[in-house]
């Protein structure tokens, strides 16, 4: 409106005097023939002999402001976690993410697994984030997931990546995958611990794993048929199988997901079907001394009976700086199911030495709470880097339970008569 008013009072300077002057020399016209009016007046009532000044022209109404739009869910979550996101051109690519269910009950924990391909890019890791309530968000290194779906059924979004350190807040992603999660109400009697066939899991070296078929049913089992994800199947009678997994072709520490589905076979009646996960890691480097030491004592009651402690004591030999930065704390079942948590290490690790380079000597306590009656065994990882920023990851068991003994069976009472 300012420049519009402007135009019309340089307008009046200049080529309007001429126009007024035409006007006036036509005037009055000629015959009975009204003048012609440039615009056509609104209708109004008879004039006034009444001088009125003329009012002020009405404010503008006030303009709202738009709200602010909505940011893409991958720069959301970025905010969320502090960090400024970049895009990378990378020959990365994520091939896959499996579930070991297509749908989980609420509260109950689904696994997740990525399969990457393409070239590896130096310096790179995976992970996992996930939005949670308050505008925040979760993460988890690896790749391989154990995520607690929420007590809320619903479809919730889950994305993978491939990522690098820029220095700063920066994060350059190489590869990225988004999933819906499916979660559903489920009554009292459903659930995993009802499913009617699971694989429990326990590995007893770098890439060695004994699973064994967990199976709840009257039907007998004519076969249990395994598909390890090397590319290596079999087929046995025994519910219990183990499998070492070839390790050669990873880098030091280099993490792998393995998915095992296994097939039971009934003698009547449709197959019954399960999946699950192993996580390997390349060995370290040939002929290389390990860059730390580590000593660890077996785990013990505390003086207040408040759970139980081990001491931890972490050495450098070579005086090469390291630098700590998560602690995964992994909780084993007795069926099979693993959940993890994940830490800064100064929040489970309880330093009361600083040794040099990054070396300490300290402990680590489990609480009652977190030992109960189904958990299986803890294991404890302690994640860092080198001055080379190779990762380095040393680990060690801070809890364990023996198996319960079978209880006796007891007959069944007889009918009453």
């Amino acid at each position: 409106m300012r420049n519009t008013r402007a135009r019309i009072a340089l307008l009046g300077t200049g080529a309007g005097v001429l126009l007024l002057a035409l006007i006036l020399s036509q005037w009055p016209p000629s015959g009975d023939q009204a003048p012609a009016l440039p615009f056509t007046p609104e209708e109004r009532g008879p004039a006034s002999t009444e001088e009125r000044p003329s009012e002020p022209p009405a404010p503008p109404p006030p303009s709202r402001p738009s709200p602010p739009a909505a940011l893409p869910p991958e720069d959301a979550l970025a905010t969320a976690l502090g960090e400024e996101r970049v895009t990378l051109a990378s020959s990365v690519s994520i091939e896959g993410i499996e579930q070991d269910r297509p749908w989980v009950c609420a509260g109950e924990v689904l696994s997740l697994s990525a399969r990457l391909g393409g070239v590896a890019e130096p310096g790179s890791v995976t992970r996992w984030i996930w939005p949670v309530p308050g505008g925040h968000a979760e993460l988890h290194p690896g790749p391989l997931l154990q995520w607690r779906a929420p007590l809320a059924a619903g479809r919730y979004p889950v994305r993978f990546q491939v990522c690098k350190d820029l220095g700063g807040r920066r994060v350059g992603v190489l590869a990225e995958r988004q999933l819906e999660l499916d979660v559903r109400p489920c009554g009292e009697d459903a659930g995993q611990r009802y499913e009617p066939l699971q694989i429990g899991v326990t590995q007893s070296g770098p890439g060695t794993f004994t699973f064994e078929a967990l199976y709840r049913g009257g039907e007998p089992v004519a076969a249990y048929t395994w598909n390890f994800g090397d590319g290596s199947r079999a087929t046995t009678a025994e519910p219990r199988m183990t499998h070492t997994y070839e390790l050669s072709g990873l880098g030091p520490q280099e993490p792998r997901s393995f998915t095992v589905k296994l097939q039971a076979r009934l003698e009547r009646g449709p197959s019954l079907e399960a999946t699950t996960f192993a996580l390997t890691r390349g060995h370290p480097s040939s002929g290389a001394p390990p860059s730390v030491e580590l000593q660890v004592s077996r785990w013990r009651p505390r003086p207040d009976g408040d759970g139980w402690r081990s001491d931890v004591v972490v050495r450098v030999p070579d005086n090469t700086d390291h630098t700590w930065e998560r602690f995964e704390r992994v909780f084993l079942h007795w069926e099979g199911e693993a959940e993890t948590d994940v830490r800064d290490w100064r929040e489970r690790v309880h330093v009361e030495e600083e040794l040099g380079h990054g070396g300490f000597r300290g402990y680590v306590t489990v609480s009652p709470s977190e030992a109960g009656p189904d958990i299986k065994q803890i294991l404890d990882f302690l994640y860092g880097r080198d001055a080379a920023g190779q990762e380095v990851v040393v680990s060690w068991s801070p809890f364990k339970r023996e198996p319960p003994a079978e209880p006796p069976k007891t007959q069944e009472p007889l009918p009453v008569k």
